[in-house]
């Protein structure tokens, strides 16, 4: 791929709704402890964020020093990760620090861009304790099983290449993604509405699944789960409103749900969005 071009598939000024996922190495928090499996980004988790979100920010804060391992440097050079940095002057707990600061590096690029960025969390990335999250006021969907996303040894250069040529694809995917987050966040506009929604991202997942077969790639199942912050009488409604939903099929075999509905945790002191403000993936083991 020629630099013109490849900076054109992953610089956001290109797009014209980029979105942006705040990253972290896999790091586990308990009480005031921080027990890091790896001081680099998770190899998967990478390739599945590189896939979906234009943007990486990958926070550096002066508690933790955390470099950058080769395929960071790739990305940070080709203009697709940045670094947030967060200064924190005094003592206390470090865990309780770093997790703050993790989301501090969040709300200052949503305030800047509203509605643009996102969190990853979970095994493979940071664990956020309750000190961050409001239970049941806020929205869970889950897609299990659906979206067929890289393997880790996949070079990162050729998904950026995927990513130009089948940008029509992927950009239809993540319309039909945020339209069911539009419809989540509007609940009560009944089983119809939610359908149509269902529907139009399972034809989206459709294309993504036939046009990932024809790369070549190693490719393995992701479940994607993404939480919604919503008005004070939107956990209520969800409640409500998810009861009456039919629960889809998945499109790909082996896997017995496709998606599904309920109550989850808000964050703190953050607006009501149709833009989930924490996304956690895991994957399947089987490769295909």
């Amino acid at each position: 791929m020629g630099e013109a071009k490849r900076r054109k598939a992953i610089d956001p000024r290109y797009g014209k709704s980029w979105r942006g996922l705040v990253v972290s190495p896999p790091i586990e928090s308990s009480g005031n402890r921080l027990l890091m499996k790896s001081g680099a980004l998770d190899p998967q988790e990478l390739r599945s964020n590189l896939l979906f979100w234009d943007r990486l920010d990958f926070p550096e804060q002066n508690i933790i020093h955390i470099g950058l391992d080769n395929d960071a440097q790739f990305l940070e050079e080709a203009g697709v990760l940045q670094r947030s940095k967060l200064l924190f002057s005094g003592s206390g707990d470090m865990a309780e620090i770093y997790r703050n600061l993790h989301v501090e590096a969040f709300r200052r690029l949503d305030q800047e861009k509203p509605g643009r960025w996102s969190l990853a969390t979970g095994e493979r990335s940071i664990s956020f304790g309750d000190h961050a999250l409001q239970q049941g006021r806020g929205a869970l969907v889950r897609l299990y099983g659906a979206i067929p996303v890289p393997d880790k040894d996949v070079p990162l250069a050729d998904i950026l290449e995927f990513r130009l040529r089948r940008s029509d694809e992927l950009l239809a995917l993540r319309t039909h993604l945020e339209s069911v987050y539009q419809r989540v966040i509007s609940a009560g506009d009944g089983e119809l509405a939610w359908n149509t929604e269902v529907e139009a991202l399972q034809r989206a997942i459709q294309d993504h699944i036939k046009t990932s077969k024809e790369t070549g790639f190693r490719l393995r199942l992701a479940d994607l789960s993404a939480s919604l912050n919503l008005l004070p009488i939107g956990a209520g409604a969800i409640a409500a409103y998810s009861t009456g939903l039919p629960m889809v099929p998945s499109l790909v075999a082996g896997a017995a749900l496709g998606i599904s509905l309920d109550v989850g945790v808000a964050l703190k002191r953050h607006r009501a969005s149709s833009t989930p403000f924490q996304y956690v993936t895991s994957y399947h083991e089987e490769v295909f």
